[in-house]
Formats: structure tokens, C-alpha cells, sequence
């Protein structure tokens, strides 16, 4: 930070001083012009001029030191800030600025009860709900268990971060937790950073006020506002930023997927027995649901299996009378050969 700010009052004071050998020269052509074209009245003329140049060069030296005086008082409070800079990270690692996110995916059996008992507790704990979306999967077939089509929800809450322990032991106690992962960001430095950028924007801000309040010209003014309105900016954007920041330091996110499921699944921690036990559990379920399910089938389709039994059934019947005719016919041809013979 120190070594950008050294640049930028170097390129300041580099751009102030040509501005202000430009304007001396012009000044000193108009006075070579004037002293040609005016022989008798070359003392006068001469020494016109020279006040003009002195008080057009005291008044551009008025502006350009001014804003280059706030400009150094803003390069020494960031140098100061910088060869503090351990002191504060220190003193800011008792108070760290922590960003934390978790993920869950849950199962539950009682699903509209769960749901509404996790949004009353977002409530009751002092945050809110960013997003909620849920979806009932009955274009899903490999989702229907025992003849009812399940649901999924999937929210996103904004928890207090003193509160999220909480919230966490609610989710866990009220349903089957089948993943969870959290990550923690640690945005310390970036947060005292900007916050030792806006204090040496706003120290800028008032020495520009202070110049505005001592400028008699209207380039003066023109030039002290322009830079103050560049401050103010800077000094907004900052702002937002850590406004941005102390919205996610205080308000934990919370991603949770929830699943409507009939049975929960065991947990990867179940020993070889109680993984049998619910292996053969659940094949007996999915016989049972089987057999339901064809139960279930046939009778919807009960009208199309008698109309095409029907249609089978008339068909044979033909077939049969078909083959009877033809039996005859062929009995009474072998009849007639044996009678001519």
C-alpha cells in the first residue's frame, strides 16, 4: 500500500509541476509579445505582466499545493496504517472476521411437520429464509414407495452465527442427517485493510473539506471538487464492502436439502448385522410394495385386459370353426375319392 501510495504523490507532484512551468512560459511569451509591440511603454507592460504571471502562478500553485497537501497527509496516514499494520492484525485476531457456510442433506419421514418447524425455528433464532423451493416428484417414479409420490425441499437460511449451534442440534434432533460439511472463510485482513483505506480516504476528505472552505479562485474550487467527489466515491464503495462483509460475519448460511423419504437410511457407521437387518427389511418392503403395485395396476387396467380378452377370446373361436370346416371338407373329399374307386 505504501509503495502505490508513494507513486501516485510522485505522479501528482511530477504532473503539478509541469502544469505549472506551462503556464509560467505561456505567461513569459505574452511578455516577449507585449515588450515587441510596445517600445515606449515596454517598462509598464513588463511590469503588468509580471503581476499577472505572479498571481496567475500563485493562484494555480494554491491549487495544486493544496490538493498535493491532502494527498500527502493521505500517503502519511497510510504509511503510518502500514507500519502498524501487525499491531492491528494482532489486536483484530481476539475478534477474527469469520464467514461460515454449512451443507446438509436430511431425510425425513414427517415432512410438512419438519418444515414448518425449521422455519418457525429460523424465526425464533433471529434469522430469516433466503430462498425456499419445494418440489413434489411425481414425474419421478423411482421416488414412489408404497403407492404415495414423495417431496423434496431445498432451503437456504440466514442464521446468527452466535445461534447456529442451535439450529444445527434442531436439524439434527428432527431428522435423519445423511451429510454434512462446513467451511469457514476467514476474512480478518481484508476487512481491516479496507477499514484502514477508508480512514485514510475520510482524513483526505476533510483536509479537502478544509481547502474548499480557504479557495478564493474558481479553478481552485473547480480542481478541489473534482478530487473530493473521487474521495466520496472511493469512500462509498468502501463502505458497501463492509457492509457486505458484516452481513455474512453476523448471518451464517445454512444450504439444507431435504428429502421426504418412508424409511430412513442407515448410517455408515451401522455394524454387519444391523446392515442385514435393514437390507432384508427393506427387500421385503420392496416385495410387498411390488405386489401392491400389480395389484394396483391390474385393477386400473381391469377394462383394456377383459376388451382384449374378449378380442383373444373371439378370435380363438374363430380360429376353431375355421379348422373344423376345413376338416369336414377334407373328410368328405376322401369320402368321395373312396366311393368312385
Amino acid at each position: 500500500m505504501r509503495s502505490i501510495g508513494l507513486t501516485g504523490w510522485n505522479r501528482d507532484r511530477n504532473a503539478a509541476g509541469g502544469r505549472l512551468k506551462a503556464r509560467r512560459l505561456l505567461a513569459a511569451g505574452l511578455l516577449a509579445a507585449s515588450l515587441t509591440a510596445c517600445g515606449s511603454d515596454a517598462a509598464d507592460m513588463q511590469s503588468e505582466s509580471a503581476t499577472v504571471t505572479e498571481d496567475s502562478a500563485a493562484a494555480y500553485d494554491m491549487a495544486d499545493t493544496g490538493i498535493y497537501e491532502a494527498r500527502t497527509a493521505v500517503y502519511e496516514e497510510e504509511s503510518a496504517a502500514e507500519e502498524g499494520a501487525e499491531q492491528i492484525t494482532e489486536a483484530a485476531a481476539t475478534d477474527r472476521k469469520l464467514i461460515k457456510t454449512v451443507n446438509i442433506s436430511a431425510e425425513t419421514e414427517d415432512f410438512d411437520s419438519l418444515l414448518s418447524g425449521l422455519e418457525e425455528q429460523v424465526t425464533a433464532l433471529g434469522g430469516y429464509i433466503e430462498d425456499l423451493s419445494v418440489y413434489n416428484r411425481n414425474n419421478y417414479s423411482a421416488y414412489e414407495e408404497e403407492g404415495r409420490y414423495l417431496r423434496y425441499a431445498g432451503m437456504t437460511a440466514r442464521i446468527p452465527a452466535d445461534n447456529l449451534d442451535s439450529f444445527l442440534t434442531q436439524v439434527d434432533e428432527q431428522s435423519n442427517i445423511v451429510s454434512r460439511s462446513e467451511s469457514v472463510s476467514d476474512v480478518t485482513l481484508q476487512y481491516v485493510d479496507l477499514e484502514s483505506h477508508k480512514q485514510a480516504l475520510l482524513t483526505e476528505q476533510d483536509r479537502l473539506m478544509e481547502l474548499l472552505g480557504e479557495a478564493e479562485t474558481v479553478e481552485d474550487i473547480i480542481a478541489i471538487e473534482s478530487r473530493l467527489s473521487e474521495v466520496r466515491y472511493e469512500i462509498e464503495s468502501m463502505e458497501s464492502q463492509l457492509r457486505t462483509y458484516d452481513n455474512k460475519i453476523d448471518y451464517s448460511t445454512v444450504y439444507l436439502s431435504l428429502e421426504e423419504v418412508e424409511h430412513y437410511t442407515p448410517g455408515e457407521d451401522a455394524g454387519v448385522m444391523e446392515r442385514i437387518r435393514s437390507g432384508f427389511l427393506e427387500s421385503l418392503r420392496g416385495v410387498g410394495t411390488g405386489i401392491c403395485d400389480l395389484a394396483v395396476w391390474l385393477v386400473i387396467h381391469l377394462p383394456y385386459l377383459l376388451a382384449w380378452a374378449i378380442v383373444i377370446g373371439a378370435a380363438i373361436f374363430l380360429c376353431r370353426i375355421i379348422r373344423k370346416r376345413r376338416r369336414r371338407k377334407k373328410q368328405a373329399q376322401t369320402t368321395e375319392e373312396e366311393r368312385k374307386e
